[in-house]
């Protein structure tokens, strides 16, 4: 359970760091490159998640089977990491040259309505594919990393090199405020990247080979497992991307652009959601292969708690005061376009992040058919609606399905999770770590907002603000398990006594 605490800890400390990064440097980007070229470089994102696919879930097995490997040196695993490798390298090789070769279709189909110059949006393309070629091993590293549970380590290194792409693209747009010029630094800036992850892993772990190498044998042991797990990915891919693409084929480039920041404001909800789930799958596989049901059981229920706790303080503040802070952030035309559309995006961030731990507890306990089942229903749901919303109401509706999206897993896939996995009622878990924070929440910036009414607009209403978070985790606290109190108590002696 230690472990396990130290790494949400570590996890929270590089997202929060990402978090502050993220939200500094988007207004600068916005400022040089503009709304619709910021809309552009937000393509990056959706082509990534896209060419996820090809993922073929052999990340998330590399976590799985290097977390379940209880043998001297994770020894026994070192055949199937070996190999994931080398599928993994060939794939990249494959993302760079058949988006290089199709940059011009994949313009002309994806951004048509757009002022920026064909060729300059043709060459941003070509850029990129090279930048999601080297990006894509890091995935495979990452997996490996965290089948380690060593978050101390990929925390320092994906704050370092995030740190050096977008303050070293904010030193680009300075000197050179150019988009084909900032999209060149992000590939630059990728090599190094890959290069960093690479040397890392082979360092913690020394059975990894530098030299390709493939066993059938290795290969027929996990493609089981790595295949529903790719059956999730292309299902959860089409669920989770849909909002952008629909917006990028439906509406301008320029929505696009207001509509990834609205998408980055919101990004502090995901962050979190990361952190406590990138050390949660892990943990919940380690507890789940030794056999120790009560340790699962104790570590999904405080994991779920600390995620409802976490997630509803920047929720809220972005419904109730989603305006103000865009207003703040970036300009008052930005703020009117984009308010409603982030509060949207909050509260479909909000219900993801809560039930994410469900589905981490599913697929580490070898139970992927049960998120699998739910998202393939919700294909057949969501998809007509977010075509019938975004061409009703534009960004918002995008939003909007997004988050209908999000409230449909709560009461789909969390009760499955409850009683096939866990043997626990789905009332328990509302009880403990949705309802609790959600009335907080509500309760403490509602009041705040009413409060903001009656003052001056501007540094009045982030005093306001501050006084929401300050009540919120006031009363929060309040409604936390004795367990989950004494944890942060721990927690917070050994701090101060280092």
């Amino acid at each position: 359970m230690a472990k396990l605490k130290s790494n949400i800890i570590f996890n929270f400390l590089g997202s929060a760091w990402l978090g502050i990064l993220t939200l500094a440097v988007t207004p600068v980007q916005v400022h040089f490159l503009g709304v619709e070229a910021f809309g552009f470089v937000g393509l990056i994102t959706i082509l990534q998640v896209l060419l996820g696919s090809l993922d073929l879930g052999i990340s998330a097995t590399v976590t799985k089977v290097v977390s379940s490997d209880h043998s001297p040196e994770r020894s026994a695993s070192a055949n199937a990491v070996n190999t994931a490798s080398t599928v993994y390298w060939g794939i990249a090789l494959m993302i760079a040259v058949l988006l290089w070769l199709n940059s011009e279709k994949v313009a002309g189909f994806w951004l048509s309505r757009t002022k920026l110059e064909p060729a300059t949006v043709t060459l941003g393309i070509e850029i990129i594919a090279v930048y999601l070629g080297l990006r894509w091993p890091v995935a495979f590293y990452t997996g490996v990393i965290s089948g380690l549970q060593r978050m101390d380590v990929l925390n320092l290194v994906k704050a370092s090199v995030q740190t050096l792409r977008l303050v070293g693209g904010v030193v680009v747009l300075f000197f050179v405020p150019d988009l084909v010029a900032f999209l060149v630094w992000f590939a630059i800036s990728s090599a190094v990247e890959l290069v960093v992850y690479a040397v890392t892993t082979y360092r913690l772990l020394p059975t990894l080979r530098i030299w390709p190498r493939f066993s059938l044998a290795s290969f027929k042991d996990i493609w089981k497992y790595s295949a529903a797990m790719n059956l999730i990915a292309l299902t959860a891919l089409v669920l989770s991307q849909s909002d952008r693409l629909a917006v990028t084929k439906l509406l301008s480039l320029e929505a696009l652009g207001y509509y990834s920041i609205a998408y980055n404001a919101s990004i502090a909800i995901s962050l979190v959601q990361s952190a406590i789930n990138g050390a949660s799958f892990p943990a919940f596989s380690h507890s789940f292969s030794s056999g120790r049901h009560a340790d699962l059981l104790s570590r999904y229920s405080k994991a779920s708690q600390l995620m409802g706790l976490v997630v509803a303080l920047p929720c809220f503040a972005l419904v109730f005061f989603g305006h103000e802070i865009l207003r703040l952030w970036i300009n008052a035309t930005v703020a009117d376009e984009a308010s409603l559309t982030m509060a949207w995006l909050a509260v479909g961030f909000f219900f993801n992040a809560v039930v994410s731990n469900a589905y981490m507890a599913a697929v580490a306990c070898g139970q992927p058919n049960l998120p699998l089942k739910v998202n393939l229903l919700a294909l057949v749901l969501y998809l007509p609606a977010l075509y019938w919303l975004v061409h009703r109401y534009g960004i918002s509706g995008a939003a909007a399905a997004y988050a209908g999206l999000n409230i449909y897993y709560l009461f789909t896939l969390l009760p499955l999770v409850q009683a096939g996995v866990m043997r626990q009622g789905f009332g328990v878990w509302l009880r403990a770590n949705l309802l609790p924070f959600l009335l907080a929440g509500i309760v403490a910036f509602g009041s705040a907002k009413i409060l903001a009414l009656a003052v001056q607009p501007g540094w009045g209403t982030v005093a306001v603000l501050a006084l929401g978070v300050l009540l919120y985790a006031a009363i929060a606290w309040l409604l936390l398990s004795q367990a989950l109190r004494a944890d942060f108590s721990h927690v917070f002696k050994r701090l101060t006594r280092r």
